[in-house]
């Protein structure tokens, strides 16, 4: 094989190495965005949160102008 032959060959298996690193790093993605929660469920746990936090807020207002 000639210089320019083992420099070309070089390259394309750095660049094969660096397509599976990639492909590797876009399936980790993907994994870990199904992984998580549907907006709906957030969304709701998001609005409980919010009720929650104002009904405490209230009881806690309330209490202290009654007793």
């Amino acid at each position: 094989m000639s210089e320019s032959e083992d420099k070309t060959l070089g390259i394309q298996s750095e660049a094969i190495k660096n397509l599976k690193e990639s492909d590797e790093r876009q399936w980790d993605a993907i994994e870990k965005l199904q992984n998580r929660l549907p907006i709906w469920a957030t969304t709701v746990i998001s609005i409980l949160t919010f009720f929650s936090g104002c009904t405490l807020t209230y009881a806690v207002m309330l209490a202290r102008t009654t007793g």
